[in-house]
């Protein structure tokens, strides 16, 4: 056991290698993660949490001592609650509740309803969306993480078809594609319970994708069903494109099209929520990440560049600025740092 510092919380948890054969781990990789978790907590004023497999209970203790949130800490490993609650005591944290239960079992017999549930599982989360989107407030968040990253990404198609209804495509830009896969899988499982869940954030990062969905009870308000689509890609010229169900074979150059999906083709971001959340970013840790992310919500393209398929010789800023200039959106992305979003095609 070690007791790590992350952000203004102590976590006490075992310091070793992380694998799915651990009881409980702690992973100091998605402190960034949690970070983030934070800053949108603070940003949209949520109150009541549920940490629906807390493990070490490192966001939720995060949530509740730097965002000030209610927090109700729950896992299926009795040790893991333990371990929770000499975290509790060490951050002088007064729980919401605290259960040791598995996360079907929670979701299906409590009747509290939460502003804001985390699911977080080693894998896929979207055999826990279903259950969630009930205990949900109705402007509610749920936040889900996948680390079934090499199925989403286009290593393993058929397993992602199996999981989310969606085929993948493995090429530059295969991080977004794998996000709005994800985004595509929890849209339907909401629509099915005729609830819109409106992805207001999103992030690709090392080895997981994590979106932030808002509940909307209202397919007249916010229809998110109207923006799933595929995106196109063709090998030869790299030319690629987003359309809603209008599937297409060849590319103008003659090339066959490659193409991923079902997916979501919408924009994944609420621009005014991540200005907030710079702004409540005190530290500013995390500032030119937020911007980049500002930057791209703002132009609303659901894929991107490396910049060597674009021009070799211009640096990022040059060459947006060119971009801009000869009448085509441009922007930095999140997904990579020598990447550019843009609706320019050769």
């Amino acid at each position: 056991m070690k007791v790590f510092e992350e952000g203004k919380t102590k976590i006490n948890a075992p310091d070793g290698k992380i694998t799915k054969k651990l009881d409980i781990f702690y992973n100091p990789d998605k402190g960034f993660d949690r970070d983030i978790s934070v800053l949108f907590l603070k940003a949209t004023e949520k109150k009541k949490v549920l940490d629906l497999m807390a493990a070490s209970g490192a966001r939720g203790l995060r949530l509740a001592k730097e965002a000030n949130a209610d927090v109700w800490f729950n896992d299926i490993n009795s040790d893991a609650i333990e371990l929770i609650e000499e975290n509790l005591k060490i951050n002088n944290i007064k729980p919401l509740k605290l259960t040791n239960l598995r996360a079907d079992e929670l979701l299906v017999n409590t009747k509290e309803k939460f502003d804001f549930i985390d699911i977080d599982p080693f894998g896929s989360p979207i055999t826990f969306v279903y259950q969630s989107i009930p205990r949900l407030e109705k402007d509610g968040i749920l936040a889900v993480t996948a680390t079934d990253t090499a199925c989403l990404f286009g290593v393993y198609p058929w397993t992602c078809f199996k999981k989310y209804g969606s085929f993948p495509i493995k090429t530059e830009f295969s991080h977004e594609i794998a996000l709005r896969i994800l985004a595509k899988a929890v849209i339907e499982i909401g629509a099915k319970q005729n609830v819109s869940l409106v992805p207001i954030f999103a992030h690709s990062t090392r080895h997981y994708y994590r979106i932030y969905f808002q509940k909307i009870r209202s397919f007249v308000k916010e229809n998110v069903l109207e923006n799933i689509g595929f995106i196109y890609y063709c090998e030869k010229c790299k030319k690629r494109f987003a359309e809603k169900f209008k599937m297409k074979e060849k590319c103008e150059c003659g090339n066959e099209l490659k193409f991923a999906g079902p997916l979501y083709i919408g924009n994944l971001w609420d621009p005014e929520l991540i200005e907030k959340m710079i702004e409540v970013d005190d530290e500013k840790n995390h500032d030119k990440f937020l911007k980049a992310i500002l930057d791209e919500s703002k132009i609303n393209i659901p894929y991107f560049y490396k910049m060597y398929e674009l021009d070799k010789t211009k640096n990022k800023k040059s060459l947006i600025e060119d971009l801009k200039n000869k009448g085509f959106k441009a922007s930095r992305t999140h997904f990579c740092g020598d990447c550019i979003k843009t609706n320019y095609s050769k």
